[in-house]
């Protein structure tokens, strides 16, 4: 669970009521309270979780709390949030990457897997840089013996048989296209089928004369012991020393559990948990301090571990390993609340989707993740010519907006089966909007989008883009505009399709940002007849992007 909560008014809305949101800086195990006494006080309680926790303290030793953050607001959550991100922006991320804009990716493991080469994984390179990518990522797979989660955790050189001439010789190729390179990890876990774990038994965590409860085929690498921190740091530092590798994908793939230390006594093991922490971020304190220019990415099984914690050390972290744009315009919305976009990493993958097999549309999956830090986790290369070409102008156009996307203030509108955001620039001049809709309703057709956070004074150009839409999505409607019948699915229908798009809805107005935030009337959306460039095509899952920009006047 996220160690992140808000108290608030029964009655509180994004713009009203009072809230009290509470941070814990803590990447452990951890708890909260909250009571309420009979005399109507409350009482909140956030730290390291009680259960299991023993720390013996000797004559002269200190103990060391991780610290908590509260922030209140009496103008509702998104009063909240804008303080909440300011604090995360300017006092917990830290380093070279903390204002730096942050380089859009394709990362390697939904396009290959486990099955990975130096010639499979510099064809897609070449393809990611051909439609603007900047930074290529080769995900798990390249060390080892390792072609499943089976083994080979541990054991952080490079396999010759699929690297032959080791990561550095790709990163030179890579970086030869005119991409930077990056890498995926696990340090903190072990295979029982690896070297290391062959050297070192003792070094992972297992409970004597208990069943290892084994998740993902993996054990954990007791960090708490400060020899097996020591040999992190070298091994890792040796990888990075690899002067080409400029971003770092650091993962945890289990549950924590078989909490057990062998270097502490019966009598200390309630330590171990807490001590794991501290071993971790001793690790990442010295990385990040060897290597500034590495861009680190947090990852523990997706989204876990998104805390204040990791974010001192490590400025971005994987939203979550489910990339369904519609799942993750609702996990995007929760991380919302107490993280600034800037943090929260988001790919565009293909479709069906590889975790729940839902089809989204293409300009859907890019918008969610456009209100991120951008990446790309598909095959580009097998992707048709038309869809390629999207996602050159996608990644223009959010190079363009990138300042406004990642370090702009995020506002939340509706939420439900319609979601509404909006990023504004600090000087308040330039501002995205984004409107999804989950399930299609044939009763409403009329719409209007709400921008939040403009300028109420300036007039702003509100506009969107042009649309185009594959007569394909229609299905057997391309009858009704046909002397001819054209069956749904045959030839004849990809063929048109292939060279006949429908003209979409452009929406362009001027007006003052107070006359905006009142609510933007939409084109009406299809509502079962009469489709034409004034109506909108808006079906399950469609989004629309918005942009803002204020108008310099005489």
């Amino acid at each position: 669970m996220n160690p992140f909560f808000i108290l608030h008014d029964p009655k509180g809305t994004e713009e009203t009521g009072a809230c009290i949101g509470f941070h814990l800086i803590y990447s452990g195990n951890h708890y909260e309270a909250v009571e309420v006494s009979p005399y109507g006080k409350t009482r909140v309680v956030t730290g390291i979780n009680p259960l299991g926790f023993r720390y013996r303290l000797e004559a002269g030793e200190r103990f060391i709390t991780p610290q908590a953050v509260m922030c209140r607001s009496d103008r509702g959550f998104s009063g909240l949030s804008e303080k909440l991100h300011f604090f995360v922006r300017e006092h917990v991320i830290r380093g070279r990457w903390k204002r730096k804009p942050r380089p859009v990716l394709l990362n390697s493991w939904e396009a290959c897997y486990f099955n990975i080469s130096e010639s499979r994984l510099l064809s897609l390179a070449k393809a990611a840089k051909k439609l603007g990518v900047e930074l290529f990522v080769m995900d798990d797979g390249w060390f080892g013996e390792r072609n499943d989660d089976a083994c080979s955790l541990g054991d952080w050189y490079a396999n010759p048989k699929k690297l032959p001439g080791g990561v550095e010789r790709l990163a030179k190729k890579v970086c030869a296209l005119g991409l930077a390179f990056g890498i995926w990890v696990e340090p903190e876990m072990v295979n029982t089928r690896s070297e290391l774990f062959q050297q070192h038994p003792d070094w992972t965590m297992a409970i004597p004369g208990r069943a290892h409860s084994e998740g993902r085929n993996q054990r954990i690498l007791n960090l708490a012991d400060p020899e097996v921190q020591d040999h992190l740091i070298n091994t890792l530092s040796k990888l990075l020393s690899i002067r080409e590798i400029s971003y770092v994908k650091w993962d945890f793939n289990r549950v924590f559990s078989d909490i057990y230390s062998p270097g502490l006594p019966a009598e200390r093991q309630g330590e171990t948990a807490h001590r794991y922490i501290l071993g971790l971020y001793r690790i990442m304190r010295t990385l990040t301090e060897r290597f500034p220019d590495v861009l680190f990415e947090g990852c523990a099984s997706g989204g876990n571990r998104f805390d204040l914690g990791i974010l001192s050390f490590f400025p971005q972290i994987w939203g979550s390993d489910n990339t369904d744009a519609l799942c993750r315009v609702r996990i995007q919305e929760g991380y919302s609340f107490g993280y600034p976009l800037s943090t929260v990493s988001a790919h565009v993958s293909a479709s069906p989707n590889h975790q729940t097999l839902r089809n989204t549309p293409l300009d859907t999956r890019f918008h969610v993740a456009a209100f991120g830090v951008l990446g790309y986790e598909c095959d580009l290369r097998d992707l048709p010519e038309r869809q390629r070409e999207q996602i050159a102008r996608d990644i223009a156009l959010y190079k363009k907006w990138r300042e406004v996307l990642q370090y702009g203030q995020f506002y939340r509108g509706r939420t439900g089966n319609l979601h509404e955001w909006t990023c504004v620039s600090p000087d308040k001049r330039r501002a995205v909007g984004f409107l999804f809709q989950e399930i299609s309703e044939t009763a409403a057709a009329s719409e209007r989008f709400f921008p939040r956070g403009l300028d109420p004074d300036p007039r702003y150009h509100f506009y969107s883009l042009e649309q185009k839409v594959d007569v394909k999505r229609f299905g057997s409607l391309i009858n009704s505009q046909t002397r001819i019948h054209i069956k749904q699915d045959s030839l004849l229908h990809r063929i048109a399709d292939h060279f006949i798009r429908q003209p979409g809805e452009t929406e362009d107005y001027t007006a003052s940002g107070a006359l905006l935030m009142a609510g933007v009337k939409l084109k009406p959306a299809f509502s079962g007849t009469g489709y034409n460039d004034q109506v909108r095509f808006w079906t399950d899952f469609s989004s629309r992007l918005y942009w803002m920009e204020a108008v310099n006047e005489s």
